[in-house]
């Protein structure tokens, strides 16, 4: 939900003519849009407003229920202990509180001038709540790389689904450049851009390591995995996605406080991932063909399907 909000907001900060930072209601207002732009960006606000809404009120709902669940000691530590499959899925809450995050400094502030005329305002906070999650972020991975390592590993139920930690330093990264290119104050800037490339350096290590791997145990597979993983493919696009607009953004800190010439990396690190992205998401298309005419419409839910959108 917070990254369809993100979408739409994302649209309207690039197309919308506006002062400098992030784009307002305001704007939108001051922006003597024709009718058939109007037609085109009004659903964008609504759909912006709904999923900021729903994004902030599960948010909070779930957290209720994952302090219930952290509380119980040993089904925690019986999930971690799984399968990496399994233990993996620790890092969803950090990937969906670090996207709250995002919604909040962008979307929510499009809708509140109170928060928007005090953005800056709001940098240190968001540069403590960016650190909150970094060290946690770290924390779970060490611990979860510890017990793949101390554990017997069956390489043969590894799959993409491996890769939600790599999601969840994606997510982080783009929290702490957010913060990075928007601050105005060089200290909080500097802070939030040194950890963010901590992540973002960390979670391409994690990335090539991981798809080495799964992409060799795929080679040496008779076939593709069970229906219910086959979704998880996809997740390498927004992983994508998230890696080269953090560090676009490290490119603005740059550029912003040390002057240097980026517009050639900044074109490449936009660039490259999306290249990535459209390739991959064509190769998924056709490598699931048959699932996707076949099985998915009549498919159980299954977790990894959230890979697609």
């Amino acid at each position: 939900m917070g990254g369809v909000a993100l979408m739409a907001f994302n649209y309207l900060q690039f197309a919308i003519p506006h002062g400098e930072g992030l784009i307002t209601m305001s704007d939108v207002a001051s922006a003597g849009l024709t009718t058939n732009q109007l037609w085109l960006y009004l659903p964008l606000i609504v759909i912006m407003l709904a999923f900021s809404v729903l994004n902030l009120g599960f948010i909070l709902v779930y957290l209720k229920q994952i302090m219930q669940w952290l509380a119980n000691k040993p089904k925690y530590q019986e999930f971690m202990t799984g399968p990496p499959t399994l233990n993996v899925g620790i890092f969803v809450p950090i990937a969906s509180l670090s996207m709250t995050a995002c919604v909040l400094l962008a979307p929510i502030a499009f809708f509140i001038p109170q928060l928007s005329s005090n953005g800056q305002a709001m940098m240190l906070l968001g540069l403590i709540f960016f650190g909150t999650l970094w060290l946690i972020l770290f924390r779970l991975e060490f611990k979860v790389l510890k017990i793949w390592l101390s554990h017997p590993l069956d390489a043969t139920k590894l799959n993409f689904v491996w890769l939600l930690d790599v999601f969840a330093f994606g997510l982080v990264s783009l929290t702490g450049t957010g913060i990075a290119a928007m601050s105005q104050n060089v200290t909080i800037a500097s802070i939030a851009a040194v950890a963010s490339l901590f992540t973002l350096i960390f979670g391409l290590f994690l990335l090539v390591a991981k798809l080495s791997y799964l992409f060799y145990l795929q080679m040496k597979a008779e076939s593709l995995p069970g229906k219910h993983v086959l979704p998880a493919y996809f997740i390498l696009i927004p992983i994508s996605c998230l890696f080269g607009f953090s560090f676009y953004r490290v490119m603005i800190y740059l550029q912003s406080y040390y002057l240097f010439d980026m517009k050639v990396l900044l074109f490449f690190s936009i660039t490259f991932p999306y290249i990535i992205t459209i390739g991959w998401g064509l190769f998924c298309v056709y490598l699931l063909s048959d699932y996707l005419r076949k099985d998915f419409l009549k498919s159980e839910f299954a977790p990894t399907q959230w890979g697609m959108v």
